[in-house]
Formats: C-alpha cells, structure tokens, sequence
C-alpha cells in the first residue's frame, strides 16, 4: 500500500511505541496513586510535561494533556471564553469561517447556551486573514480570538506573530489551532505570540486519542471536564500517561 494522507493521521512512529511500552505494561499505574507503580507513572507524565513545554518555548505548568486536538480546541475556545465571561461578563469572540468544526462548534455553543455573539472576520482569495480586519473586530467585551495556524483544508498559514501584535495591544488571549502546523511550521509560543495552541498526537506520529492545548498560566481557563481535578484542574479524567509519552516522544522527533 501506498499512503499518501499524512495530513489526516500519520502512523506510529517505531520510537514512539517503543517510549510508551513500559507504561502499557510494567509501569502501568494511576499517576494519582501512592504508591511505587503510581509515582512511576506519574513521573513519566511530568517528565512528558515538561519535553512539551521545552519544544513550545512555554513552562510545564502551561501544558494541558488532551484526547487530542477537538478536545483541546473545545477546552480552549469555551474555556477561555467562559473564565472571560466570569470575571468581566465577557460574551464576544472572534474566528473566522474557515476553522476546523471544533472551533466553529464550540463557538455556536458559546451562541445558543450563554448568550455570546461571534464575529466571523473574512478571509482574501487565499484564506488570509488581515490584521487590519482583527483590529477593527476587536470589541471592549471580546473574550478570545480563535484561529488556525495552517488550515486543516487549503494549507494557508497565517502570520501569527502580526495577528498577535493586534491582540496584545487589547489584551485579548489569542488562541492558535496548530493541529495540522505541528511537524511543519515553528511552534514555539514566545516567537507565535499566541497565548494558547492545540496540537494533536496523530498528525505527529503519536496514536490517535493524544493531543496538547498550551495555555499560558495568566490566562483564565473554565474547565469542561469536571471531576478529580487532574491536570491542575483544567482537564478532569485520569490522564493517558503512556499517550503523553507517546506525544512528547513525536513531537520531539518532529
């Protein structure tokens, strides 16, 4: 067979399967327990943290470990958004109509279940979007601005360093879906200037189910997953330490 859509998902790499054996197996523990098999466990989790956060440029406590990109772009358009709208009732957000359907899902709910109105900015023949048009559809109550690094469906890549620029000066948390930019493009955060991305394990060599949002710690996240309060309390559920390997491992490679 010849496979040539590395853009939807990619195989697992043979080092990334050989990083994630020993905690499929021996060391297979809840990283949440005391005890020898746990605190194994849990060690390689936070060593996984922090591989990630030296590739993004950004600190181990920034990382967010996910089932894979939807559900960090989730976390981070209605995470961001909904803190907003808690501390400075905050209900406007910005993207545009060309996102992947887990930004614009997650801003139709954001619509239908808390009242917030979304601008769509508009994009040239290529899919580009204008700084000049970020800065005219930033409002006083906009809580994030939400858009795709590459896109998932044309490959245009935006000028993320001159959209932030934009973002900053309002002080408004810019958030980059990377998913299919990992492997390709730069990701470091600081030269980005975003304050949060999403990457998902499978475009990278990873398993399906892995994936990363970095967030900034200044910036306000609501959780969407409730429960033991993992991942500092931003992403509820025991997490998939093998898979975190797994993720760090390829996007090290990558």
């Amino acid at each position: 067979m010849l496979y040539l859509d590395n853009a939807a998902t990619t195989p697992v790499r043979h080092e990334v399967l050989e990083a994630m054996t020993p905690y499929l197996t021996r060391w297979f523990g809840n990283p949440s327990s005391h005890h020898t098999v746990g605190e194994a466990a849990a060690g390689a989790l936070g060593d996984a943290r922090r591989r990630v956060a030296r590739v993004l440029g950004m600190r181990a406590g920034d990382i967010v470990f996910t089932s894979g990109g939807t559900e960090a772009n989730n976390l981070a358009v209605k995470g961001i958004a909904l803190a907003a709208l808690e501390q400075r009732g905050a209900r406007h957000l910005i993207t545009t109509p060309i996102e992947h359907e887990s930004v614009l899902e997650s801003a139709r709910f954001l619509e239908r279940f808390h009242g917030f109105a979304t601008t769509l900015l508009d994009v040239d023949g290529q899919g580009r979007v204008s700084p000049d048009g970020l800065a005219t559809a930033l409002q006083d109550d906009t809580a994030v601005v939400s858009i795709g690094y590459a896109n998932n469906e044309v490959g245009t890549v935006q000028d993320a360093a001159a959209l932030a620029a934009v973002t900053h000066e309002r002080r408004v948390p810019l958030h980059l879906d990377g998913v299919q930019a990992a492997g390709w493009l730069p990701l470091t955060a600081p030269a980005l200037g975003c304050d949060a991305i999403s990457l998902a394990g499978h475009k990278l060599g990873a398993p399906k189910g892995t994936g990363v949002l970095a967030v900034r710690g200044r910036v306000p996240l609501e959780p969407v997953l409730h429960g033991g309060g993992q991942e500092r309390g931003r992403r509820s559920g025991t997490e998939n330490v093998a898979g975190a390997v797994g993720f760090a491992t390829a996007l090290e490679l990558a």
